[in-house]
This record gives structure tokens, C-alpha cells and sequence, in this order.
């Protein structure tokens, strides 16, 4: 039998917040501060893959993140996202911009008015969006290219007699500190392209935070907003669509640097991401969530269960599969997770679904640093990442086993 038909459609919005709706200034003080201006808007892209049977949603959402507390229970926002597609076949993720609004309780902004009227707001842009590109949907196959790019991310993480060090304190970076491992400079393109050779949509994955900007106090899509720009100007790649990685512990050279440095950043992402058309991935559409509860430690401080409530999400389109993580994972648990997988391609999506913090790999435990808090940003229990590991393998493993190639 023959795969049904892989559909793709498309759909921008804006949700950039008042100025009040404020940025996070200091996640250990749980402090923000209104912004001042606006740089570059934030926006929600949508992109419905699937079939006439079986649609599912994928939302971008220029955010830092969004956890149970800040959106007022995760289930219920997100069953007023679509009254046409299921709430577990939508997949929100964030690209983790730092010059987004405090969108995950770490302060008591989400108890204000003005930021309950915003997340309101987003929820019906989003739900309007879905709608849109679930009417736009039409026929394509996808395509996937595989690039470096050199000199935008390193390992944070420094090791020195007096403890891990962050990057950002030890300027000018070094080429010996940009060469440290792990990182994962590998930026993978998904084309999905339409029966006439048009191009809906250009996913592009990466693996970096969103700094360049960090604590300047204007709202900004930072260096994936200037990607889609980028690639927009072009009129050749649909909608663009940023999917972070599993970026816990890198940053870019520059913290802080500047909107020259976003500007530069998200230019040599969109150049490297439009250069290559990409190999065929033939084959069904699959689709498969599932959710887990995590540990949480004691001293962390976090009583409430629902901010450790793992929701794991995965597409595979014949021999590509994306797999959706929820919170700060580290490249090395990223690099585990593929390294198992039965797929050709296969890309790990981080800062997906209700954030569940920073997910710490055992080495970073034992060496400690910010990471590893305790506090409201990281508060697993330490055996959270080899259950993360162990259960994107096994949804791999189940789309695998319902894998149809194509046959001529």
C-alpha cells in the first residue's frame, strides 16, 4: 500500500508583548523590568505537516520559554489552541530568545493583568494561525541538507581550579576555547517543497543560545528572527521556521554583544541554510507524543509536579525523523539520543512543550555550575536525563517499526 500523501501548510503571526510585559533580568533573583523599545517584533510561525488523516501541528514561537505556572495550567492552554487539530498533536516550541518577555514564572509577572492579556492574545493568534495553515495545506515532499557552521557557538561550560566557569566571563574567547567539545555546529535544513517546485516552508535546525542580546532591554527575535528575515528577503524559501537544539550548555562567543553580532549570526545561518536543495525523504508520515513525570529535587524548592511533566513528541517523514524535548538538554544528550536512533537523519528539537528547566548530564552534576542550580531553572532529579535518553529512544524505535520506503 502506498503512504498517503504528505501535506504542508503554512502560517505567520505576531505576538510581540506590550513593553510592560517585561524581560527577565535575573533568573536567581526571580527579577524583570519592562522593556524600552522594540528591535525586532517576535512572531509565532506555524507549519501543519501530515496527511488528510492525520494533521499535526508545529508552532515556533519567538519566546524563551513557556512552563505550567506561566501559562495557568499547560493541558488547558493548550486545548484553546485548535478546534480542529488535538491538543496532543500540537507541538509548541521556543527558539529561546533572552529578549523575549519573563514567560516562565521564574518572577511574578505572570500574576499581572497586562501579561495574562498578552498570553491570552497569543493562545487566539495561535489558534487562528493553525487554522490558517491547516486551510493553506497542500501537497509536497521533503527534503534534508546537512551543513556546518564554524565561529557561532562553543561550549560554555569552562572548567577552572576555582569551579565551571561561564564563557562569557572569559573574553576574548580563545580559538582553544571555541574548539572545546561537546558542540554541535551541524545546522540541518527541511524543505518542504510543493508539486510545482514552490517552496511552503524551510525548517532550519541549530544549536545555540540566543544571547547576543541578553539583557538589553529591547524585545527581540534575536539571531533566529534575523534568519527569517534573511531568508524571507530572498522570496525563495516560504515560511521560515528556527527550531533550537539542545543548546543547555552553549552559547555564542559573543554574550551580550550587541543586535551587529544577532544580525550576523542569523545571516550565516540563513546563507548556509539556503545553499544546499537537499536528499529526498521518502517514505510515510508518522507521528507519535507520549508524557513522563521526572524527579525533582527536594532542595530545588519546586513542589508543584506539573513543572516536571515531560511531554515527548516525534515525526518521522520516511528516513527523517524530528524529535521533540522539553527543556535544556546538553549537546551530549542530544549526541546519545542519536546516536541510537534507526533513522538516516534524525534532529533533536529542544525547549519544546512546557519548559522542565535545565536537564543536567551526570558529568555536569558532579562538576556543578548554573546549570545544575538548584533553583526554579533547574530542579530535576539527576536521573531525569538518562529517562529522557531512554524514552526519545523509544519513540524512534516506534516509528521505525511502522516505517513504509517508497517503491518504484
Amino acid at each position: 500500500m502506498e503512504p498517503l500523501q504528505l501535506l504542508a501548510g503554512t502560517s505567520v503571526t505576531d505576538i510581540t508583548p506590550p513593553l510592560e510585559v517585561g524581560l527577565l533580568t535575573s533568573s536567581v533573583q526571580g527579577l524583570y523590568a519592562p522593556f524600552e523599545s522594540v528591535r525586532l517584533p517576535l512572531k509565532a510561525r506555524v507549519l501543519v505537516l501530515g496527511t488528510l488523516k492525520d494533521l499535526v501541528a508545529v508552532v515556533s514561537l519567538d519566546l524563551l520559554a513557556l512552563n505550567d505556572t506561566a501559562v495557568g495550567g499547560w493541558q488547558q492552554f493548550k486545548k484553546g489552541l485548535s478546534d480542529i487539530i488535538p491538543p496532543d498533536r500540537i507541538i509548541i516550541t521556543c527558539t529561546h530568545t533572552h529578549n523575549g518577555p519573563e514567560s516562565v514564572a521564574l518572577s511574578g509577572l505572570y500574576r499581572t493583568p497586562v501579561y495574562k492579556q498578552w498570553l491570552a492574545g497569543v493562545q487566539q493568534q495561535i489558534k487562528q494561525a493553525i487554522q490558517q495553515a491547516a486551510a493553506a495545506a497542500q501537497p509536497c515532499h521533503a527534503l534534508v541538507a546537512v551543513a556546518t557552521l564554524d565561529g557561532y557557538s562553543l561550549q560554555r561550560r569552562i572548567p577552572t581550579p576555582e569551579g565551571i566557569m561561564m564563557s562569557d566571563a572569559m573574553q576574548p574567547i580563545t580559538p582553544e576555547l571555541l574548539s572545546r567539545e561537546p558542540v554541535d555546529r551541524r545546522v540541518h535544513t527541511v524543505t518542504f517543497e510543493a508539486e510545482g517546485g514552490n517552496v511552503i516552508a524551510t525548517l532550519v535546525h541549530a544549536v545555540c543560545h540566543p544571547v547576543h542580546e541578553m539583557c538589553m532591554p529591547h524585545i527581540s527575535a534575536e539571531f533566529p528572527g534575523e534568519m527569517c528575515l534573511a531568508l524571507e528577503a530572498s522570496c525563495k524559501h516560504g515560511m521560515p521556521l528556527f527550531l533550537n537544539g539542545a543548546a543547555g550548555d552553549i552559547n555564542p562567543p559573543t554574550v551580550s554583544g550587541g543586535p551587529v553580532y544577532a544580525q550576523q549570526h542569523g545571516r550565516a545561518l540563513a546563507a548556509l541554510a539556503g545553499r544546499e536543495r537537499g536528499v529526498l525523504c521518502a517514505g510515510a508520515f508518522r507521528y507519535i507524543h507520549s508524557e513522563m513525570q521526572l524527579p525533582v529535587r527536594p532542595e530545588a524548592g519546586v513542589t508543584q509536579a506539573a513543572e516536571a511533566l515531560a511531554r515527548f513528541n516525534a515525526i518521522a517523514i520516511g528516513s527523517l525523523a524530528l524529535v521533540f524535548i522539553p527543556g535544556e538538554p546538553f549537546t551530549a544528550t542530544a549526541f546519545a539520543i542519536e546516536q541510537d536512533s534507526p533513522f538516516e537523519h534524525t534532529i533533536i528539537a529542544a525547549y519544546a512543550e512546557n519548559t522542565i528547566g535545565y536537564v543536567p548530564t551526570e558529568k555536569a552534576f558532579e562538576e556543578g555550575g548554573y546549570e545544575t542550580g538548584p533553583g526554579k531553572w533547574s530542579y530535576l532529579g539527576k536521573e531525569a536525563e538518562a529517562l529522557i535518553i531512554a524514552e526519545a529512544q523509544r519513540l524512534l524505535t516506534a516509528l521505525s517499526a511502522t516505517y513504509i520506503p517508497i517503491t518504484n
